[in-house]
């Protein structure tokens, strides 16, 4: 699941566990590395973290085995593999599978990614130093720099916007160092197959809930 996916899904009352929820996939994007995990933290608040960490963990591997996962994945290869030029086609098709699902989010809840920035806002610089690296992660100052940026320009919003969300899968394709040049007719496709796509996503929303409710 992308980050307000995981959001919606699973957050509680507590914006460090909330802040847990996306810390795997933070940590990945901003330290090229992986969280360690200890059994426990001996304080609250960095306990709460862990164990929202703990369900991204176990939330992403529901999702990926879902109905709605499946079903998403035959759809895109139906819509767009056979015309496609881009490279890693079951790449691209992942990430719209997901970046889709977080905008049918936002359209259906408009607040949704207003809170969850919120949150993420409200965790203390020197919480998170000491929990990263207690937890295997050296550079944090680096990470909490960028931490603020990801807070303060929520592109996540972007998502909201056909052309945007095109340019976001562009993005992830250079940051990951896949090499390819986005042409006029690869926008075309992705325009053309977004409505449906984002109109399942909003359909399935309530199956996706039940396919990733964690029960312990």
């Amino acid at each position: 699941m992308n980050f307000l996916s995981h959001y919606f899904f699973h957050q509680q009352d507590s914006y460090h566990f909330n802040f847990g929820l996306v810390l795997p996939d933070l940590v990945r994007h901003f330290s090229k590395t992986h969280l360690s995990l200890l059994p426990d933290y001996n304080h609250p608040h960095k306990n709460e973290i862990k164990n929202g960490s703990h369900y991204h963990f176990q939330g992403d591997k529901l999702f990926h085995h879902s109905d709605f996962f499946n079903k998403m994945t035959l759809v895109l290869k139906e819509k767009l593999d056979e015309k496609a030029q881009w490279p890693r086609k079951w790449f691209l098709n992942h990430l719209l599978i997901e970046m889709t699902l977080d905008r049918a989010l936002m359209e259906e809840y408009p607040d949704l990614c207003h809170q969850f920035y919120s949150d993420l806002s409200k965790v203390e610089d020197d919480l998170i130093h000491s929990f990263l690296i207690d937890s295997g992660v050296t550079n944090t100052i680096d990470f909490i720099e960028k931490h603020k940026r990801f807070v303060n320009f929520p592109f996540i919003f972007d998502y909201l916007h056909n052309e945007k969300l095109i340019y976001a899968l562009g993005m992830v394709y250079k940051r990951v160092g896949i090499h390819y040049e986005w042409q006029t007719q690869d926008h075309d496709l992705l325009q053309y197959a977004l409505p449906e796509i984002i109109e399942i996503a909003k359909n399935s929303i309530h199956d996706v809930k039940k396919n990733v409710t964690i029960t312990s």
